[in-house]
């Protein structure tokens, strides 16, 4: 037992380390590429930090359960926009924009994330809804790769560097993937033997796990005071999650709605919290510790429900 507390520990400082050196690092690499911030979070780190919920989606297409990539992407999103970037702003400080232009552009394309939404009211997401989603991740991927970013960037950055960081950045990713991935089982081991009921364990583990890359990555940017990067890398896992991830599943295995209430309480919640962060980003005062404690209020009413929801 406590060998199992040891090893959690150790995980934890793994995990902390690794997303301090993948935000280093995804900075130089933003420079050297001319990303800037908000592409490099929205493209490179979002798409890498989405690789969890990437595998098992895929793997549950091809064993023939598509429907669990739906709850997996969609539980995902929820984490992301209330318990992820809640913490991230408690523990980090406020998110906040003083241009009105910047404030627009990180807000609208959220709501992109909420086409599977729209196209799953039938209670199925087809082949042709999956090709409508990759060919939305196609061109909105594109368009951030191609303009200019919000914040210009002074630093040169020396091919040598350029490798350098691009070393580190690898090594801290799969070091973050990893250490989230065994920490999720440790926390399993631990959760059981105080006993925490089964369905919580899910719920919880299911959510928070696949999420705790993203977690490390925005807490660490913004105590950088990377803002753009840990909003972009938020916007970017949102719209991978929604996009990419459900595009190939239900191109594999169309995905079929089993339970829509279970599906209706995820979307409410799902609309509910992008709608507040947006509201929360553009105002004058930002997404405050206050407001954050909010949005992490929301996801345990979230989790809550759910539960009664299974029962």
């Amino acid at each position: 037992m406590n060998i199992d507390y040891m090893i959690f520990a150790f995980l934890l400082i793994i995990l902390i380390l690794s997303g301090a050196l993948t935000t280093r690092s995804i900075s130089k690499i933003s420079l050297y590429l001319k990303l800037g911030h908000f592409a490099a979070g929205f493209i490179i780190m979002a798409i890498a930090t989405s690789v969890p919920e990437l595998v098992i989606s895929i793997t549950s297409a091809i064993e023939k359960i598509p429907e669990l990539s739906l709850g997996t992407v969609l539980g995902s999103n929820v984490v992301n926009l209330s318990l992820v970037i809640g913490t991230a702003t408690l523990i980090a400080g406020e998110i906040n924009f003083k241009s009105n232009k910047i404030k627009k552009e990180l807000t609208y394309p959220f709501f992109i994330a909420l086409l599977p939404i729209i196209l799953a009211s039938d209670g199925i997401l087809s082949r042709i809804d999956g090709i409508i989603l990759i060919i939305i991740f196609i061109t909105y991927f594109t368009l951030v790769f191609k303009r200019s970013d919000f914040e210009e960037e002074e630093d040169v950055v020396s091919k040598k560097q350029f490798i350098k960081n691009l070393i580190f950045f690898s090594l801290g990713l799969m070091a973050l993937l990893i250490s989230a991935k065994y920490l999720v089982d440790y926390t399993s081991i631990i959760a059981s033997d105080i006993g925490i009921p089964v369905f919580l364990i899910g719920i919880i583990l299911i959510s928070f796990g696949t999420s705790l890359p993203e977690l490390t990555f925005e807490t660490i940017s913004l105590l950088h005071g990377y803002k753009i990067l840990a909003v972009g890398d938020l916007m970017g896992s949102t719209l991978s999650n929604s996009t990419l991830i459900l595009g190939t599943v239900s191109i594999i295995n169309p995905i079929s709605i089993p339970d829509y209430s279970e599906f209706q309480i995820v979307s409410i919640f799902f609309i509910i919290l992008i709608s507040i962060f947006s509201l929360y980003l553009r105002s004058k005062s930002g997404l405050t510790r206050l407001r954050a404690l909010l949005m992490i209020i929301i996801y345990i009413i979230f989790l809550l429900l759910t539960g009664f929801n299974m029962n």
